[in-house]
């Protein structure tokens, strides 16, 4: 049974209840929630979403690679678009608010010229702190 992304205690209204992602991806183990406004527009154009930065480790510093809009968000892991260089199993840190998480590639889907829509795993191994991250990311984007 998948585990919800609110956490304990929480209490989401009606009218702000998420929006589940339809699977294309029968292979997740976890359900996604979009964090999209209007779910018919282009994603190429969409400005909905959270901004984060994505950051390259290296054995003695850090290099940010460059930015990311996540659109969907659960916890298996999450989908953005981001015009950076990026392939899979590639392992990533994104940034936000001075905290990062670190994210692994899984698939990538060009979008048009600039952009691919990324799906990424969490590749931490504690459901709280991805609770945490996920319950995060969703409440900023309402």
């Amino acid at each position: 049974m998948d585990k919800p992304i609110i956490a304990q205690g929480e209490f989401i209204t009606a009218d702000k209840q998420p929006n589940i992602e339809q699977a294309e991806h029968e292979d997740r183990e976890y359900v996604r929630f979009s964090l999209r406004q209007r779910e018919l527009q282009d994603i190429s154009f969409a400005c909905d979403g959270i901004t984060v930065s994505l950051i390259k480790c290296h054995y003695l510093f850090n290099k940010k690679i460059g930015i990311a809009n996540i659109k969907n968000i659960g916890l298996g892991g999450i989908g953005f678009i981001s015009s950076s260089t990026l392939l899979p199993k590639q392992i990533v840190d994104i940034s936000l608010d001075g905290e990062r998480f670190q994210i692994q590639v899984m698939r990538l889907e060009k979008i048009n010229r600039k952009l691919n829509f990324v799906g990424a795993k969490w590749t931490e191994k504690d459901e709280k702190r991805i609770s945490y991250i996920t319950t995060k990311i969703y409440n900023m984007s309402n």
